[in-house]
């Protein structure tokens, strides 16, 4: 069973004065727990997939589905209760509240969800299983950088959902850092079956994932690790 399903997706922005096409007819498959490495030059356009995919951008043209659902014909406030619940960010910069400790980061993201589960015992549980047990009552400034990205990783993991993009989710982080953090995705990504499309410019972490594509010329073509450069 397919957890995101594309077809024709095509997205472009105008800028001074002229169309630039970032997208075009893209098509993808993601299926339940698979993990995939999304790669390209800067400025090709993957930042615009994963908002594109995790529904923070409308495409121009194109169908958009995420488990059974086409998100393509939610309105504004559907999508927005949609993406809280079934869609998890973890970006390269951790973007947690700094007035509110881990585990309140943790609870925040499943209160906005507006589903009724235990908020706290989930998030208590996740921030275990990242080796935070001892950290959770911390705000961000007393965490370490790594610290803060496992925490960014379990609070989108928080409302158990089927999709988690990561745009360049080890790119601020020293190599053993950056490979501990690997090692839990991979771990999550088998235990709970959700699955992975991950930016990435680390050959390494790319190679580890099911599949490596690249974005050129607005679609998206299987490569592998070896040809990243």
């Amino acid at each position: 069973m397919n957890s995101v399903s594309i077809r024709n997706l095509h997205k472009s922005y105008h800028l001074g004065g002229r169309e630039l096409q970032i997208l075009k007819g893209l098509d993808l498959d993601i299926a339940a727990g698979e993990t995939i490495a999304v790669t390209g030059p800067s400025g090709v356009g993957k930042s615009t997939l994963l908002h594109v995919i995790g529904t923070l951008d409308r495409p121009d043209q194109g169908t958009l589905a995420i488990g059974d659902v086409d998100v393509s014909a939610l309105s504004d406030n559907e999508l927005a209760e949609f993406r809280a619940a079934k869609i998890g960010f973890v970006f390269q910069f951790h973007h947690l509240l700094p007035e509110f400790t881990a585990i309140e980061n943790l609870m925040l993201a499943g209160m906005i969800s507006n589903t009724k589960n235990d908020h706290s015992a989930r998030a208590s549980v996740l921030l275990k299983k990242v080796g935070l047990a001892d950290r959770m009552d911390h705000k961000p400034g007393e965490l370490s950088g790594g610290e803060q990205q496992r925490v960014a990783l379990a609070r989108a993991l928080q409302n158990q959902p089927p999709l988690i993009l990561a745009d360049e989710p080890t790119g601020n982080l020293d190599r053993n850092t950056a490979m501990e953090l690997q090692e839990l995705i991979f771990d999550l990504a088998a235990e709970r079956k959700a699955s992975f499309l991950i930016v990435t410019h680390d050959r390494q972490f790319a190679q580890r994932c099911d599949r490596v594509l690249m974005l050129k010329d607005g679609q998206l073509v299987e490569t592998s690790a070896e040809n990243m450069k």
